[in-house]
């Protein structure tokens, strides 16, 4: 992880776009006075509720949209930026879905899944340094409500990088270690400390360990692209996906030795490595990549692999980019399946991810450029929005998702411009198509009145002349009762 700021440059950069005018020096008072401004600007790129003040989720906004975009919901987790932190689901249109606010904890991997054959919503939750974590595993049920917490085995950091649910039963995960190493062959301390990747595969919910890796006893150091630092220790390995391959055995990427390993379950042997500094594979034009994230296998006779490739931090390559490559085991070569370059490139110093959806569409997360971005196969541009600046979001997902919150829907009351109005919500209901406005002169008799469509998280609905007492019924596109929110004075 990186934290997002704004220098000098990109100070006078952003007023010049905004239209800000400078005259003379730039003084201590005025570069103060352009930062809070820049600061307001950014606030104002957060949604606020009536319903819910707690919830401050930064908006999405959504810059390119047509009728090919896939269907279901974007998953997202803002880690930096303007907004509170926390999973995030998105509509197309960039409207909140459900949030949750998890400060002062980040929130990574946050995904669908299936557990025990029930939806749940899975993520990671915890701190971070020099961009290794050390939190725990959070799987909640369709009604949002918390049935487990799993951290690392054998009592390891549980880390950022990966957290996905198998049709096995098991969660794939990622921790690490520091181990003494003598560096003074690469140009460090003889007494030096490395960071060890760790993969683990659990069982759940007990979070027993079923299998567990460690990169020092199967990559050497040297195989490693990122230098010695003055940090306390040597991340020369750095794995930031783990996937489960169709024969059993794990696909293992490692970003800073830019390459991605088949690893045997039984042996934790390496069966191939694609990329790096002892690639298996030849390849092809296009198909070298740098510091990459999100390492997944795709196709059925054909093995593809979808990978980000960030080409940054250090910056090896013009721009960062989406990969999807066909692996040729006769020929041991790797070639270019697919590729997806953002317009106007961009360079993401972290994160990142690809997806390849059911029908064909790919979503690309642009990591620390705070961009998401939805393909045809042949590259068209069916989706594309952004966060506020500074933004960041490890990855982002589209998929299926049907929530029944345990909490009833929120209702408030306020005069808008002098009308009485009543606000509705309900975080995380993805069935609501109407709001039904329920008033009376008391408590007790508050009967059924019309309906208004709901537009957006929050609803806005006039309330009648003569009501006191309201309450709002949610129903779905058929007119069936969803829920109910408490009566409330009006």
């Amino acid at each position: 992880m990186h934290d997002a700021g704004l220098t000098r440059n990109e100070l006078l950069r952003r007023g010049a776009a905004g239209g800000l005018v400078v005259a003379g020096a730039l003084g201590p008072q005025w570069v103060k006075s352009a930062f809070a401004a820049v600061e307001t600007a950014e606030a104002s790129k957060v949604h606020s509720f009536l319903t819910r003040p707690d919830l401050r989720p930064p908006v999405l906004s959504v810059v390119a949209r047509d009728e090919r975009v896939s269907a279901g919901h974007l998953f997202l987790a803002p880690s930096s930026g303007p907004g509170q932190r926390g999973p995030l689901i998105v509509d197309n249109t960039g409207e909140p879905v459900w949030c949750l606010n998890t400060r002062p904890v980040v929130t990574m991997n946050f995904r669908p899944g299936i557990f025990k054959g029930k939806p749940v919503l899975s993520w990671w939750e915890g701190k971070t340094t020099h961009g290794l974590g050390e939190g725990t595993h959070v799987i909640v049920d369709d009604t949002y409500r918390e049935i487990a917490r799993v951290p690392a085995g054998h009592g390891r950091p549980s880390d950022l990088h990966e957290f996905i649910l198998t049709d096995r039963g098991t969660a794939l995960v990622t921790s690490w270690e520091r181990v003494f190493t003598n560096l003074s062959g690469i140009g460090g301390p003889a007494d030096g400390v490395v960071v060890n990747g760790v993969v683990q595969e659990l069982e759940l919910p007990s979070g027993r360990v079923l299998f567990e890796w460690k990169s020092l006893d199967h990559v050497p150091i040297s195989e490693s692209h990122t230098g010695i630092t003055n940090r306390a220790a040597y991340d020369y390995f750095h794995v930031n996906s783990v996937e489960l391959d169709r024969d059993g055995n794990y696909l293992v990427s490692a970003r800073n030795t830019w390459a991605v390993y088949k690893v045997d379950r039984g042996s934790g042997d390496v069966m191939w490595r694609l990329g790096g500094r002892s690639s298996d594979f030849t390849l092809g034009p296009g198909a070298a990549f740098a510091w990459q994230h999100d390492a997944r296998r795709h196709g059925g006779s054909d093995y593809l692999v979808s990978l980000f490739d960030d080409g940054s931090a250090p910056q090896v390559q013009p721009y960062s980019k989406a990969l999807i490559l066909a692996l040729d085991f006769r020929r041991r070569h790797a070639s270019v399946y697919r590729k997806y370059i953002h317009t106007p490139h961009l360079l993401a110093h972290a994160l990142g991810s690809v997806q390849m959806l059911a029908d064909g569409n790919v979503l690309v997360g642009w990591g620390s450029s705070p961009y998401v971005t939805e393909y045809t196969l042949d590259g068209k541009v069916v989706f594309d929005a952004h966060l506020p600046y500074g933004g960041e979001n490890y990855r982002a997902l589209r998929q299926p998702w049907t929530g029944r919150p345990a909490m009833p829907p929120a209702l408030v009351y306020k005069r808008t411009e002098g009308t009485p109005t009543v606000y509705a919500s309900w975080n995380g209901a993805t069935e609501v198509a109407w709001w039904r406005l329920d008033t009376g002169k008391t408590a007790g008799t508050v009967a059924e009145g019309s309906r208004s469509r709901r537009t957006g998280f929050e609803t806005s609905i006039a309330v009648p002349a003569g009501a006191k007492y309201a309450s709002v019924a949610a129903l779905d596109q058929h007119g069936a009762e969803l829920g109910r929110s408490k009566v409330i004075r009006v």
